[in-house]
């Protein structure tokens, strides 16, 4: 079942993660929820902080339009430095130009707790760095300078704010 997206500033957005350490059905649960809440939200990778959970593992899309899991992953190398157009499902509707690394070597364990390593570039090494960087309590306005981050920021809160007042209807609509 999809969850929530969690949209920031959500201070599990901005908190770093916790190693997964539980590698039983519960973190299969999870994980299938968070492909589902990826999938509704039309996404190319999320973060179990962005469905509010603190655990160390996000869903990444490859270019051919297929995901894996990464579970407590490592960044171990990174060169050629990029700038490229970004987004989030955390922050919606909201792009902008964001410096990441066009080639990265990633350490990261799969559902069953084994380890693997994996040279990327292009597109899939940006979504490795985005999904990472949640991980580590990072949302990728974080990297925007401060004027384009808090002109952001206030339309979160607006959006926050509005998706609140809505759940607030469908509660009053069911009693």
């Amino acid at each position: 079942m999809a969850r929530d997206i969690v949209i920031w500033p959500n201070k599990v957005l901005n908190t770093p993660t916790k190693p997964v350490t539980d590698f039983s059905e519960k973190l299969t649960q999870l994980l299938d929820e968070m492909h589902e809440s990826m999938k509704e939200a039309e996404g190319i990778g999320i973060a179990a902080n962005q469905i509010g959970v603190s655990l160390r593992c996000s869903w990444v899309g490859r270019e051919d339009g297929t995901f894996f899991e990464i579970i407590n992953p490592q960044i171990l190398e990174k060169s050629g430095p990029v700038t490229l157009e970004e987004g989030c499902l955390s922050v919606p509707d909201q792009y902008e130009k964001t410096p990441r690394f066009h080639k990265v070597k990633v350490k990261y364990q799969d559902r069953a707790g084994e380890w693997h390593e994996l040279e990327a570039e292009g597109r899939l090494a940006h979504v490795l760095q985005h999904e990472i960087d949640h991980l580590d309590g990072h949302v990728f306005v974080d990297h925007l300078s401060n004027l384009k981050r808090s002109l952001i920021m206030e339309k979160m809160k607006k959006l926050q704010k509005a998706l609140s007042r809505r759940k607030d209807e469908k509660k009053d609509e069911k009693e």
